[in-house]
Formats: C-alpha cells, sequence, structure tokens
C-alpha cells in the first residue's frame, strides 16, 4: 500500500498504531491517547476536548501527546475512525431488507453512542478504514440484487444519510439548555400561536393530543418509522426478496 499519496490525516489511518518495539511496553501509546480522547467527548461533547485536557486525563504533559499526534485536527480524525471501529458492521446478504434495516440501526447507534461525531465535518469521501467497513457491508447486503452498482451505492448514501440526520434530530431534542423543553411545552406554545382561521392543519394536530404523551425522540418508533417507510420504497424500485 503506496501511503505516500493520501492526505496525511488519511495515512496516518493505515500507517497501523503502536508497533511492536524491543524492551518494555511505553506508559503512553497512540490507542491509549485516542481512547482518552474518545472518553473526553462522551462525557463533555467534541468542543470539550483539547491536547492539554487529554494529557490531563492521561496523566501526562500536553507536549508528550505531540510524539503520538501532530494536532487536534489530526487527533479528530483518529477518534472518529475508532468510534466508528467500535460497533463493527456484520453483512447479512441472504436479506437485504433485513441486512440494511441492521446497517442503518447500527449506524444510528454509533451516533447516538457517540454524539460528538456528528460534529465531524464530512469534507472528503469516504476512505478511513471504519468508513470502508461500514461501506463495504451495506454494499455486501445488496450484493444479490441485479440492479447498477451506482444504485447500490445510492441506495446506501441514502440509508446513512437517513441514520446520521435522525441521530442529529435525536441528540438535539434531548440536549439540555435554558431553551430545551418538553413536548407538553411544545404543544402549550403551539396552542398560543395558532388558531383554526391561520392555521387550521396545525390546529388539529395538536387537538390530537399527540404532545400530550411521552416527551422526546423515540429511538424505536421514529427511527423505525422512518426506516420502514424508506425500505419500502427501496423494495419497490428493486423488486421484492425472493420467496
Amino acid at each position: 500500500m503506496d501511503l505516500t499519496s493520501l492526505p496525511k490525516n488519511l495515512a496516518i489511518l493505515y500507517a497501523g498504531r503502536d508497533p511492536q518495539r524491543r524492551g518494555p511496553r511505553p506508559a503512553l501509546t497512540l490507542d491509549g491517547v485516542i481512547a482518552a480522547a474518545v472518553e473526553l467527548a462522551d462525557a463533555e461533547g467534541l468542543p470539550g476536548v483539547s491536547m492539554a485536557k487529554v494529557a490531563e486525563r492521561l496523566g501526562f504533559t500536553t507536549m508528550s501527546l505531540y510524539r503520538y499526534v501532530r494536532s487536534k485536527d489530526e487527533l479528530l480524525v483518529l477518534m472518529a475512525d475508532t468510534a466508528n471501529r467500535e460497533q463493527a458492521p456484520v453483512a447479512a446478504p441472504e436479506s437485504w431488507r433485513d441486512g440494511m434495516a441492521a446497517w442503518a440501526k447500527g449506524i444510528f447507534g454509533v451516533y447516538r453512542q457517540h454524539p460528538w461525531l456528528l460534529q465531524v465535518p464530512m469534507s472528503t469521501p469516504p476512505a478511513g478504514p471504519s468508513q470502508l467497513l461500514w461501506m463495504e457491508a451495506g454494499l455486501q447486503n445488496l450484493a444479490a440484487l441485479d440492479v447498477p452498482e451506482g444504485l447500490k451505492l445510492q441506495i446506501v448514501q441514502l440509508l446513512h444519510g437517513y441514520a446520521r440526520g435522525e441521530a442529529q434530530l435525536s441528540a438535539d431534542q434531548s440536549a439540555p439548555g435554558p431553551e430545551a423543553g418538553s413536548t407538553a411545552d411544545y404543544g402549550r406554545i403551539l396552542r398560543a400561536v395558532t388558531d383554526p382561521e391561520t392555521h387550521p392543519a396545525l390546529t388539529r394536530l395538536v387537538a390530537s393530543g399527540l404532545f400530550d404523551g411521552p416527551t422526546g425522540y423515540d429511538d424505536d418508533i421514529d427511527f423505525g418509522f422512518g426506516l420502514s417507510t424508506i425500505l419500502d420504497g427501496v423494495e419497490r424500485l428493486v423488486g421484492p426478496p425472493p420467496a
């Protein structure tokens, strides 16, 4: 593998981590740095991650970290790859629909477990090791379909975009803050600012009692509805699974 042609932040993902050295294992390792940074991001969010805080969490000086990562941006690339590898995807090509349902739920689960991943820019096509594992599993689920390869990629992208978008919505609704409110609060707001003449549809919605029940985003109900609807559409496009 020729790593010289890869961007620096991508090349480090393929260069291998913590190669075996002779003698005692060092107290500080690249994997340890990444793990500490992921734990910090899970606890405090991405803005709470800094080289100084990671070093403090490990009990080392900030300068010690620069022997393993050159910058916070590089650390972020490594963190994202590690978080995406924690829940390794498993292809199930014997049933493309079941396989893609599990695949999309896995993507959603990764974002729910590590909400800070939603703040990681997606400025380049997926090319990191963990990204390619997920992409490969998705395409393997669709391998038996008699459709163009480009359409399979579009299906994978569609489901990934849906899972990421729903995870963002779920994270936004559950985020604490001075403006955060319950579903009941939202219902009261709608009742205050709408009336049957100007907002007849919204008035009917509020009157239905929808906002009087459980609060917040329901992972199973809300995510499951959209996922089933998308898969129904894909099934109409590619044909039903064989009997």
